[in-house]
C-alpha cells in the first residue's frame, strides 16, 4: 500500500478559529502508510473532507435565486437560474468548459464536487478499516464516525438537489479513472443509504461534551437524520400524484414518512427541552455573532484574518464604491409582521405608510437595513457609524411638483439631485452583520455560518407535528421561536390551513437569508407561486424645500380603485416600462394575489421599481430539481438519466 496521496490543495480550503481543529496543516504529497498510520495525519485528511459543501457566503448567493433577494451582477451567476434559463449546459462552470461563474453557484451545482469528496471518503474508510491500518482504536472510531457522517451529508445534499443519485460505496467509478457506467438509485434507496451511514456515525461519534468546536458529534448526526426524514416526507419526494417509487419520487407513504420525520425531529428537540443541551439564544443576532451561542448544534467557523471578501460583499456601502451582492426584495419585506402579529395589509395592523418600517417584528431590524440604517466601519483605527442614505434627494421640490400619473418629480440634472442611489431594491441586508466588527474587503463579518441551529429544528418539528395532525404541538413550537427573549412576538392561535400559513411564514422570517428558502419552496412544491412573484424594489424620495422636508415611499401596497399601475424607469424616463420590451413577451406583472389566513389580498407593485433587473424571475417546473451537468451524462455513456424537463 504505497499509493501517493495528493492532499495539499484539497486541504487548503479548510478554515476555522485559530484555536480550533480546522487550523490548516501544511501537507505535501504523503504516502498512504504515513497518513493512515498517524492519528495526526489521518485527522488532517478528514479535516479536508469537511467542506464537501461550501458555505453559502458567496456573492451570487442562493437567496438571490428565490424571492428573498436580488443579485445585481453576473448574468452567469444567479440570473440564469432565476429567470428560467437553467439547463444541463448552462450549469457548467467556466472551469468545466461552460459559462457559469466558478465561485458564485457552487452551493447548487455540487455534482462533481460531491463525488470527488465521496471518492476520498470511501478511500479513507477502506484504508482505516484495513488490517494494515495501525491507527489506535479511539482515533479510528472517531474519524470513521466523522467520515460516515460526512458521506451522509454529501448524499443528503445531492438528493436534495437531484433526487435519486448513484450510490458509490467504494473508491472507484466516479472520482477515479475506472468504470463510469453507473446508474441512479431510486430515491428511497438513497434515503435508506444515508440513514444507514448515520446509524454507523452515531455508534462511533463522541457525545457533544467530548467533541471539539466545529467537529461533528452524535447530536449533529441526530440533526441530519431529522433533515433527511423531513425531506423524504415532503411533497416533492412523497407525492400522492406519483405514488410509485422511482429515481425521482419515494414510495408514497404519507403517515409512515411523516411519523418517521416527527420522531427524528422530536429526538433533536428533546436534546434541548429534556436534556438541556441546547437553548434558544436570548438574542436573535447572536445566532450568527456569538461563538458560544447555546443555539448552535453545528457550524462552520472562520479565522478572523482569512481573505473571505465574499461575506463582506453582502453589504452595499459607499465606502466600498457601492458594490453589492444581496438586496432584499419587496416580497420578503411584506412578510414581516407588525409587532402585533398582523401583516401590514391586515385590518388593525396599525401600519402607517408614512413610517413603513415602524413597529415591525424585531427580526426585521436584525435582518434588513432600511434608509437611514447604520453600519459600523473602522476607518484609520476609529469606529464610525455609516448611514445608509438609500434615497433619492430632490432639492427645492414639493409634492406639488409631481405631475398627474408620475411616480417622481421631473428633474434635469441627475448629478445635482440624485444624492445617493447605491441600492436597486431600496433595502440592504443586515443579517450576518455585527456592529462591533469592522467591515473590510479582507475579513468576514460573521465568525461562523450556522449549519444547524435549534430554532430550525423547532420549526422542523412544528412542521412534522402539523403533518401528523398534532396541531397543539405545532403551535407550541412555533411560539417557542416567536417567544425568543428579544423577539417576543404574539403567539399564533390559528388552526387548519391558516396554521399552515403560519408554519410557512415563520420559517421564512426566522430563517431569512439562510440556507433554507430555496429548498423549502421546492420540497413543498410551491415555488411556482412564490418564485414568479416579480423582483420589485422600493423607492424612497426625500423632497427638501427650505425648512420643509417630506419623505415619500414608493413600495408594495394594497391595491386600490385608483389606477396607478404605471412603473417608470429609475432615471425618471417618461416612457412606460414594459416587460415585453426585454423579456420574451411575458407580460408586465404589477399585481398578484396574496393569500393569508384564509383571505385573499391584492398586492400592487405598480409604483415599485420593476425594471432595475434586466430579466425578471420566471420559474419553470423542471427547476424543482437541478439538472445533472451534461458532461456527467456523456461521461457515463448515457447510463445516468437526466432529470425531467431538461
Amino acid at each position: 500500500m504505497k499509493k501517493i496521496l495528493s492532499i495539499l490543495a484539497f486541504a487548503a480550503v479548510m478554515v476555522s478559529c485559530a484555536d480550533d481543529f480546522l487550523d490548516k496543516v501544511p501537507l505535501d504529497k504523503l504516502s498512504e502508510d504515513a497518513v493512515f498510520n498517524s492519528p495526526q495525519l489521518a485527522e488532517a485528511y478528514v479535516n479536508a473532507l469537511y467542506p464537501v459543501l461550501p458555505d453559502p457566503f458567496q456573492e451570487g448567493n442562493i437567496s438571490s435565486i428565490t424571492d428573498e433577494t436580488f443579485f445585481r451582477y453576473g448574468g452567469t451567476s444567479t440570473r440564469y437560474m432565476y429567470d428560467g434559463r437553467l439547463s444541463p449546459s448552462t450549469i457548467l462552470y467556466i472551469s468545466e468548459g461552460g459559462q457559469a461563474h466558478d465561485s458564485r453557484t457552487t452551493v447548487l451545482n455540487i455534482w462533481n464536487r460531491a463525488y470527488e469528496f465521496i471518492y476520498k471518503m470511501n478511500y479513507f474508510l477502506r484504508a482505516a478499516e484495513s488490517e494494515d491500518s495501525r491507527l489506535d482504536a479511539e482515533s479510528a472510531a472517531r474519524l470513521k464516525g466523522e467520515v460516515y457522517f460526512l458521506r451522509a451529508w454529501a448524499y443528503y445534499n445531492l438528493i436534495q438537489r437531484y433526487a435519486g443519485v448513484p450510490i458509490i460505496k467504494t473508491p472507484h467509478s466516479i472520482g477515479g479513472n475506472e468504470d463510469f457506467k453507473v446508474t441512479r438509485s431510486n430515491f428511497d434507496d438513497c434515503v435508506d443509504f444515508i440513514l444507514s451511514d448515520l446509524d454507523k456515525a452515531d455508534e462511533l461519534l463522541p457525545d457533544k461534551g467530548a467533541s471539539k468546536r466545529g467537529r461533528v458529534n452524535k447530536d449533529v448526526a441526530l440533526a441530519l437524520r431529522a433533515r433527511v426524514t423531513l425531506l423524504a416526507a415532503s411533497k416533492l419526494f412523497n407525492d400522492p400524484d406519483s405514488p410509485t417509487p422511482s429515481i425521482w419520487k419515494g414510495k408514497y407513504d404519507y403517515e409512515g414518512k411523516w411519523q418517521r420525520a416527527y420522531d427524528a425531529c422530536k429526538a433533536v428537540v428533546n436534546r434541548a427541552d429534556v436534556d438541556g443541551a441546547y437553548a434558544l439564544d436570548d438574542k436573535y443576532s447572536d445566532t450568527w455573532k456569538d461563538l458560544d451561542s447555546p443555539e448552535l448544534i453545528w457550524a462552520k467557523y472562520f479565522v478572523t484574518t482569512e481573505d473571505i471578501d465574499k461575506a463582506q460583499l453582502y453589504y452595499t456601502i459607499e465606502y466600498y464604491n457601492g458594490w453589492t451582492a444581496m438586496q432584499p426584495t419587496q416580497a420578503i419585506m411584506i412578510d414581516y409582521e407588525m409587532n402585533n402579529g398582523k401583516k401590514f395589509f391586515e385590518e388593525g395592523s396599525g401600519f402607517d405608510p408614512q413610517q413603513p418600517f415602524a413597529n415591525r417584528d424585531p427580526r426585521f431590524y436584525y435582518s434588513i437595513a432600511t434608509p437611514g440604517s447604520t453600519y459600523g466601519v473602522i476607518e484609520d483605527g476609529t469606529y464610525n457609524e455609516y448611514e445608509l442614505q438609500m434615497y433619492l434627494l430632490f432639492k427645492d421640490k414639493t409634492v406639488a411638483d409631481f405631475e398627474k400619473g408620475k411616480t417622481m418629480p421631473d428633474y434635469d440634472d441627475k448629478a445635482k439631485d440624485l444624492a445617493h442611489a447605491v441600492t436597486h431594491s431600496g433595502l440592504e441586508l443586515r443579517k450576518w452583520y455585527d456592529p462591533q466588527k469592522p467591515i473590510t474587503d479582507k475579513q468576514t463579518i460573521s465568525p461562523f455560518y450556522p449549519w444547524f441551529r435549534l430554532a430550525e429544528f423547532y420549526l422542523n418539528f412544528a412542521e412534522a407535528a402539523y403533518m401528523c395532525g398534532k396541531e397543539d404541538e405545532c403551535r407550541t413550537y412555533i411560539n417557542k421561536v416567536r417567544g425568543r427573549a428579544d423577539v417576543n412576538m404574539p403567539p399564533v392561535t390559528e388552526a387548519g390551513e391558516s396554521l399552515w400559513d403560519r408554519v410557512v411564514n415563520e420559517r421564512r422570517i426566522e430563517m431569512a437569508f439562510e440556507f433554507t428558502r430555496y429548498f423549502d419552496l421546492r420540497r413543498w412544491m410551491i415555488a411556482e407561486k412564490y418564485e414568479n412573484v416579480p423582483i420589485a424594489g422600493m423607492r424612497t424620495m426625500v423632497l427638501e424645500n427650505g425648512s420643509n422636508k417630506e419623505t415619500i415611499y414608493r413600495m408594495a401596497r394594497l391595491s386600490s380603485d385608483v389606477n396607478k399601475n404605471t412603473c417608470y424607469y429609475w432615471e425618471n424616463s417618461s416612457e412606460k416600462a414594459t416587460y415585453e420590451e426585454a423579456n420574451s413577451g411575458r407580460p408586465l406583472v404589477t399585481k398578484w394575489t396574496y393569500s393569508w389566513l384564509g383571505k385573499d389580498y391584492e398586492i400592487d407593485y405598480g409604483e415599485c421599481p420593476l425594471t432595475f433587473s434586466p430579466t425578471q424571475k420566471y420559474f419553470v417546473p423542471a427547476n424543482y430539481l437541478m439538472p445533472i451537468p451534461e458532461t456527467e451524462i456523456k461521461k457515463s455513456g448515457e447510463f445516468i438519466e437526466q432529470n425531467p424537463g431538461y
